[in-house]
């Protein structure tokens, strides 16, 4: 039979392993007061720091669960783009002056001409009664008609014309003057008049009291893109356009029709 292990006790004398388990395990269970810790009942303070051990860890796990589903959403909500619109500053209100157009402006004022000249009623000569009408003598009739013309009051002279006709004189003047100078600036496109684009282009601009276009844009569209950017480059060319007014504000903002037909 094979040789039973060996172990060295305390004293470092070789015992087989067999027996020396056994002896110790018998010693182990058979001296009194020498008992396993798992064998000893737990005392009450060791219970309560086990449940209060056990129940801050339960409290902990439950509050990292809330922090978490907190922050999940809140990430979720903050994902989104934000969108800001930027607006410019409301300006204020500039005049805005349509021109109208050079030829009615012509007829509207010699069609108010005749109308602020009216002739004074013809003045009846008046009847010398002092002079006695005899049949016997007809050729005295006209004698006493013609000393009664000098005697006749000469008719009022017509008032002059009020301060503000005079402004609004003087404002068609000026916008005649911008219209017949753009005019001087105006180009036919060569491909639009091939094609027979016609039409009026409005455009709106701004320009300052020196002459300068500060901004120009369509208001209201030909029908052609090709007329459209000729009005527009109009503008750009007629620069710098006649002067405001001394009495008038500064900038200006005016809509100019251009006018653009083959005949």
């Amino acid at each position: 039979m094979p040789a039973s292990p060996e172990i060295r006790d305390d004293c470092g004398h070789r015992e087989p392993r067999g027996e020396r388990a056994c002896a110790l395990a018998e010693e182990s269970y058979s001296t009194p007061g020498r008992t396993r810790y798992a064998d000893l009942p737990p005392d009450r303070l060791t219970r309560c720091m086990g449940l209060g051990s056990t129940t801050f860890l339960i409290l902990a796990v439950l509050a990292l669960g809330f922090v978490t589903w907190r922050i999940v959403p809140a990430a979720a909500e903050s994902s989104r783009p934000l969108l800001l619109e930027f607006k410019p500053p409301a300006a204020p209100p500039e005049p805005d002056m349509q021109v109208p157009e050079g030829p009615r402006q012509v007829e509207q004022k010699a069609q108010a001409q005749p109308e602020s000249s009216e002739a004074p009623p013809p003045l009846e000569p008046e009847s010398n009664p002092s002079v006695p009408s005899s049949p016997a003598r007809p050729p005295a009739e006209p004698a006493s008609v013609a000393e009664a013309v000098p005697e006749t009051t000469a008719p009022r002279s017509l008032p002059a014309p009020p301060a503000e006709r005079a402004a609004n004189d003087a404002k068609v003047t000026w916008e005649a003057l911008l219209l017949s100078h753009m005019e001087r600036y105006r180009r036919y496109p060569a491909t639009a008049r091939s094609r027979g684009e016609q039409g009026i282009a409005y455009v709106q601009f701004t320009m300052n009291r020196e002459g300068r276009v500060l901004s120009a844009r369509i208001g209201r569209s030909s029908g052609s893109a090709l007329l459209d950017g000729a009005a527009l480059a109009t503008i750009r060319r007629a620069q710098p356009l006649p002067a405001i007014p001394a009495d008038r504000p500064d900038p200006q903002r005016l809509t100019v029709p251009v006018e653009f037909f083959t005949q």
